[in-house]
């Protein structure tokens, strides 16, 4: 009686070359495994290496490689591979696994394999022609375009300028993100400050704002580069020290903006915010004692230096 050796099954790998922060092998395994209803790693004998590159400002490549594991005599072989160019890091991703969707549906099919019954497109911008699809335009077509990526940031702040001494503060701000443009509302509080004039009367003076920022804000890699202008509005309020009766006075400050920094990434979706800037206000109050003596009044400018922690969704 002859007995038949079945020949050894490998099961699907994929290998994923990628800035840090960028891609996440396990993730766009799984992604790969809802678009084809099934595992990746039930795929037999093949093997797809991801490697994605910033090209030039604003500019990546994706190069895709899929490998037969059981190619000529048993040795693996390239079987096809192909490259796209993108926007982004994380737009490629999204464009590696449709393509390796492609891919393997495309193998199924030659070996007459049926498709799943559960085959869903998992998003409307993923259209069921591109699962059946194999060109490299149609694979380009399916690019998902830009979307709002939002964050929230906590950082801390100095205000040099407004209050009549460097003072430290705490900031909150919201992010929308969509290419190399980014949009920014924050909210600021900073610690009060005493001064003391000549006469040895004084005042307390506090000080909190809301602003909003619009960002010039291009990626390399790990690095986000930001050039940022907008405005902001706030209450300065000072309050007598040193006298009989204290009274508070209060003013509206108004001011524009400009702030130059970056962010790090130091994770797939968290970074370190550094930025530093310059507030011009568009009037110069006073703050006096009995109507006559001067007790202070705002610099021409307010220094500003931001480092805080970012969390992205």
């Amino acid at each position: 009686m002859a007995v038949a050796a079945g020949r050894q099954v490998r099961a699907a790998e994929l290998t994923v070359d990628t800035p840090p922060a960028c891609v996440d092998s396990a993730i766009l395994a799984q992604e790969v495994g809802d678009l084809i209803g099934r595992p990746l790693a039930e795929i037999p004998d093949v093997h797809f290496r991801v490697r994605i590159a910033e090209t030039s400002p604003q500019k990546w490549r994706l190069h895709l490689e899929t490998i037969d594991s059981k190619g000529a005599a048993g040795i693996p072989e390239v079987r096809g591979s192909r490259e796209i160019d993108g926007t982004s890091c994380s737009e490629l991703a999204e464009a590696a696994s449709v393509a390796i969707a492609v891919s393997v549906r495309s193998m199924q099919a030659a070996r007459g394999e049926p498709p799943p019954a559960a085959l869903k497109p998992t998003s409307p911008s993923s259209p069921p022609a591109v699962l059946t699809a194999s060109p490299r335009g149609t694979i380009a077509t399916s690019l998902p375009r830009p979307v709002w990526r939002p964050s929230v940031t906590l950082a801390l702040t100095t205000d040099t300028g407004a209050l009549p001494a460097t003072s430290p503060g705490l900031e909150a701000e919201g992010d929308l993100q969509r290419g190399a443009l980014r949009l920014v509302l924050l909210v600021t509080w900073f610690t009060s400050q005493d001064t003391v004039g000549a006469r040895g009367l004084g005042g307390t003076f506090q000080f909190a704002l809301g602003g909003g920022l619009g960002c010039y804000a291009p990626r390399w890699g790990r690095w986000t580069a930001l050039a940022c202008g907008g405005a902001e509005l706030g209450r300065l309020a000072g309050t007598g020290l040193d006298v009989a009766r204290p009274e508070t006075g209060t003013v509206l400050w108004r001011a524009v903006r400009a702030e130059a920094g970056t962010t790090v990434a130091v994770g797939a979706n968290t970074a370190v915010l550094l930025r530093a800037g310059v507030a011009v206000p568009l009037a110069h109050p006073e703050f006096v004692l009995d109507q006559s003596q001067l007790v202070y009044r705002p610099s021409p400018a307010a220094l500003r230096l931001t480092v805080g922690f970012e969390l992205g969704f």
